[in-house]
């Protein structure tokens, strides 16, 4: 249910908006979750006017645990639907913030875990060449809880429910292209 509301609203906003100002951007991401670990990853974002597409994925946002065999792996791939207000549209230098919901989907190696929702907040600037290509490097912040079930009994301080806070601050940088 929460995947067709969510294709649902994106498909809504991108009927509503003329493509002539689109913006294209690939970036490498760095985020750094409360109850995890600090992760490295790649996305990129499609703009048509004030709405916004985005996409990133992460392999590991958990830090490496000592013994090898109590280590466990969550990967991450945010999808990101929003609204996004540029203050010099047109101009080489456009500073731009924005926010959005999030579908997160979560993976983990060892146990059970659900996709999840939440949301998002950005502020970044586009750097531009004549010919539309360019610099973009952004600061974003994501608001997400996720529910890790499973046997763990190899550490019996652990809950059957572990809740991990994934919210965190990260940093998107890399090329934008306007068309």
């Amino acid at each position: 249910m929460k995947k067709t509301i969510l294709w649902g609203a994106m498909a809504l906003a991108l009927s509503a908006v003329p493509a002539s100002a689109a913006d294209f951007g690939a970036y490498g991401a760095f985020w750094d979750t409360e109850d995890a670990d600090q992760a490295l990853g790649v996305g990129g974002k499609l703009s048509f006017g004030i709405f916004e597409l985005r996409a990133s994925y992460f392999s590991d946002v958990t830090a490496d645990a000592e013994p090898e065999s109590q280590d466990f792996e969550i990967s991450v791939v945010p999808l990101e639907a929003g609204l996004t207000f540029k203050f010099a549209q047109g101009e080489r230098f456009t500073p731009y913030v924005g926010g959005g919901a999030g579908y997160y989907l979560l993976d983990t190696t060892d146990f059970d875990i659900d996709d999840e929702v939440g949301y998002y907040a950005v502020l970044g600037a586009d750097i531009k060449g004549a010919s539309g290509l360019g610099f973009m490097v952004e600061g974003i912040y994501r608001n997400m809880e996720a529910t890790v079930r499973g046997d763990f009994d190899d550490n019996p301080d652990i809950d059957e429910d572990v809740d991990l806070q994934l919210g965190g601050f990260g940093v998107n940088a890399g090329l934008v292209w306007s068309f």
